[in-house]
């Protein structure tokens, strides 16, 4: 072979390479990912009547974490690491094809505050909780429900 041959084969087997690399990218790499959802957060206290919830947006990006603007505002906790414990399709009685993600979001931060959030999410819906303890003692819980933002085309 001569280096003609050599360096059209390179080109070709990177150009391979890079279209590969670029179709996969933009497929989600979970249930959850590139997905954003309109929810209401509401704060919950033992022997109290729920006072009125606040709007957030929840987002997803697999290789990045969970993103939360009221967590941000309020605790200034940035892209947090999410584990999906639970991935399942099911048949609803319409015979309509559905699916079932569960996922858990924790982090400890510097001060030894630590988030736990649990969430469902059913096709559209999302709904959940977050507890928020410093030294295992709990100091605020939310509750949260929405639906799944609307893809601009």
């Amino acid at each position: 072979m001569n280096l003609k041959h050599i360096i059209i084969s390179a080109s070709v087997l990177t150009i391979g390479l890079l279209s590969l690399n670029a179709i996969k990218k933009g497929e989600p790499q979970d249930n959850l990912d590139k997905r954003k959802f309109i929810v209401t957060m509401t704060e919950v206290k033992e022997g109290a009547a729920p006072k009125k919830g606040v709007e957030d947006e929840l987002e997803f990006k697999a290789g990045k974490g969970m993103f939360s603007t009221f967590l941000f505002d309020k605790l200034q906790y940035k892209w947090i690491k999410y584990e999906i414990t639970k991935d399942s399709t099911y048949t609803d009685e319409e015979e309509n094809e559905g699916t079932w993600t569960e996922a858990e979001i924790s982090t400890t931060d510097k001060d030894d505050q630590t988030i736990i959030m649990k969430c469902t999410v059913d096709n559209y819906d999302i709904s959940g909780e977050i507890k928020i303890t410093k030294k295992d003692k709990l100091k605020k819980k939310y509750e949260f429900s929405g639906k799944e933002k609307p893809k601009k085309k």
